[in-house]
């Protein structure tokens, strides 16, 4: 893991870094930019980071794929533990192919599982929140096809029959 930052104060004897000022902090293919960050490690060596920002960006490359997991919240919790990325306030992600947005997220909380390639959108039980591109405030996501799917729905693949030919 790698941090860079304006400010560091660390706590060798509570194992706690809090860094400060356009924080950067890389974790294999794991990044994340955020005003504040505070890592914690526990005594197994297991680290997690809670990150403030207006807002906090992550990304991830997934993997075996070309693709990215983005996402932008105002708070995120990540923890190595259990490679799970938790955005709170005004939250969204997005799975990127080939550098577009296919898939977007938005909610107060998305928890975000890279092992499990899995998340979770919730309101976390609060009143509507509107924001930019989601008035109502409740979950939304637009989910693209996947090219394969396209592929074959636009006539496309294989199994479509050719002008002029037998089927």
């Amino acid at each position: 893991m790698t941090v860079e930052a304006d400010q560091l104060i660390h706590d060798e004897a509570r194992r706690t870094s809090n860094f400060l000022g356009k924080v950067i902090l890389n974790k294999g293919t794991l990044q994340i930019r955020a005003d504040e960050i505070e890592l914690v490690e526990d005594q197994e060596g297991f680290q997690s980071a809670r990150a403030i920002g207006k807002p906090v960006l992550f990304k991830q490359k997934r993997e075996g794929v070309n693709e990215m997991i983005e996402g932008q919240s105002r708070r995120l919790f990540y923890a190595s533990r259990s490679e799970t990325v938790r955005l709170e306030e005004a939250a969204e992600m997005r799975r990127v192919v080939e550098g577009k947005a296919a898939d977007v997220l938005q909610g107060e909380l998305i928890v975000y599982d890279s092992r499990k390639e899995r998340y979770e959108v919730n309101r976390e039980g609060s009143p509507a929140n509107p924001q930019a591109g989601n008035p109502s405030g409740r979950v939304r996501i637009v989910i693209q096809p996947k090219a394969d799917a396209q592929t074959k729905a636009e006539g496309k693949g294989d199994a479509q029959a050719k002008p002029g030919s037998k089927p």
